[in-house]
Order: structure tokens, then C-alpha cells, then sequence
């Protein structure tokens, strides 16, 4: 078991945050945080962010069972929850945030190939829960 595997965490709310550790997931692949979903290139030739914070999970193949588990955090296309990812200094913070489910690949045999939540407007708390 990885390091990763015992900081990465999701929940509900805030009181309710859980490592995928203690439940029985593998953590997934976190890609880079973005402070901005946009970037523009000024006149000036000055690059400027705006727009809301996001970053992806990757799992390569999650099982149909794993996939359930994490369906009761995003029961619709998109839900609050609160989660524990790193930041862009890749520090661990808390983030309260909105996973948006991701297309799904049929599941082959119990498994879901490339499964990719997003997590967007991630409002970052910090090492430490408000």
C-alpha cells in the first residue's frame, strides 16, 4: 500500500471524510491541480488564469463495487463533497468541491476501464478542516 493511498479521502461533509484506506478503495491518480480552468494570453503577452480551480482522479480500472461505493458520494451527475487531494505546491489540503461523474465505459467483466471523476470550484481549507 502506498503512502498516497492513506491521505487521499472523500466524504459527504466535513465530519464524514474518509480515506479510500479505510474504505477499502485504492486511492486514484490525481492529476495536477489547476488554480484556473482558463487561461488567457493578454495584449501585453502576459498569461493570466481565471476561472474556478479543478483536478481529475484517474483509476485505469476501478471494479463495479468500488465504483458503487463512490456513486453514494455523487448519487446525480454532480455532488458536494469534501475531499483530501494536493494542492498546486502539491501540499495535502482539505477541499471542499463538486465531483462531477464521469462518462462510464460499460463495465467487462465487474471492472470499469478509465474511470475519471472531476473535481471542480475546489474551494482549499488547507492541511487542516475549517
Amino acid at each position: 500500500m502506498s503512502i498516497e493511498e492513506v491521505y487521499v479521502a472523500i466524504g459527504g461533509a466535513i465530519d464524514t471524510i474518509q480515506s479510500f484506506q479505510e474504505l477499502g478503495l485504492v486511492a486514484p491518480y490525481q492529476d495536477a491541480y489547476e488554480p484556473y480552468s482558463v487561461i488567457v494570453e493578454g495584449g501585453d503577452l502576459m498569461v493570466y488564469g481565471h476561472g474556478i480551480a479543478k483536478t481529475v482522479w484517474r483509476w485505469g480500472f476501478i471494479t463495479q463495487s468500488a465504483r458503487n461505493l463512490l456513486k453514494t458520494y455523487c448519487p446525480g451527475k454532480s455532488a458536494i463533497v469534501y475531499v483530501r487531494i494536493k494542492d498546486d505546491d502539491w501540499e495535502w489540503a482539505y477541499c471542499k468541491a463538486i465531483m462531477v461523474w464521469p462518462k462510464e465505459n460499460p463495465p467487462i467483466t465487474g471492472i470499469i476501464v478509465d474511470f475519471t471523476p472531476e473535481l471542480r470550484i475546489l474551494q482549499n481549507y488547507g492541511e487542516s478542516l475549517p
